[in-house]
């Protein structure tokens, strides 16, 4: 019997360049319409945080090289597991964001008010980096929900180049989209979930290295000092 694996390695060339562009577009597809399925069964307003941490959940297993995970039941029971935790989430979000909706569209300008506007603005834009990590945090770590908000946001200041460039993939995301509306069905939150989670994995990745690097140089300078 032929494996998975032995039958790709057999083909060359085009061919294994063909399958394994194929098999992407299944897996994005198929990741996309499980995303809209369970967003529609938590009743849009209560599935579209769980059905979103378990696309990111999937995405982030195949970023990390896991490209064999069953993905129905990965997305299933992440689904299942952080139901109450990410509408929690959701609901500190949608506060927030509708707060400073509110705040910018009246708040009248001139004067004092131009200043106070500035301050909303730059609220908002922290606002807006949270909500570009938090999705990617959430997904790695088991935190509290204060950890997702205060991380997510150091996360971005402290990184603006891998910012910078989750913010380049959404808006050509945005443009693709709008030139083919076809694919917004079967791509565009896979998508738009890859192009948040790889950045943000990059950032992790290297500050887990940092800290592992620096718990080894700790414990290399205990035993000298042991001996």
């Amino acid at each position: 019997m032929i494996k998975k694996g032995d039958y790709i390695m057999e083909l060359g060339g085009m061919s294994g360049w063909l399958y394994r562009i194929s098999e992407v577009i299944s897996r994005m597809a198929y990741v996309n319409i499980l995303w809209i399925l369970f967003t529609i069964l938590g009743l849009g307003l209560f599935g579209f945080m769980p059905a979103t941490v378990a696309l990111f959940a999937v995405i982030r297993k195949w970023i990390m090289g896991e490209k064999e995970i069953p993905i129905f039941s990965t997305f299933w029971n992440n689904y299942r597991k952080e139901f109450i935790k990410s509408n929690l989430l959701g609901a500190i979000l949608l506060i927030i964001g509708y707060i400073l909706y509110i705040d910018l569209t009246f708040v009248p300008t001139g004067g004092f008010f131009t200043a106070l506007r500035i301050g909303l603005l730059v609220i908002t834009l922290f606002f807006v980096i949270i909500l570009l990590y938090i999705f990617p945090l959430y997904a790695h770590f088991e935190w509290k929900i204060r950890l997702y908000l205060k991380n997510s946001l150091l996360l971005g200041l402290s990184h603006p180049h891998y910012t910078l460039m989750m913010i380049v993939g959404i808006v050509a995301l945005y443009y693709i989209c709008l030139k083919f509306p076809g694919i917004i069905p079967f791509f565009s939150i896979s998508i738009l979930a890859y192009i948040l989670m790889w950045p943000a994995y990059l950032v992790i990745k290297k500050i887990e290295d940092l800290q592992a690097s620096d718990e080894e140089e700790n414990v290399e300078n205990a035993s000298v000092q042991n001996k």
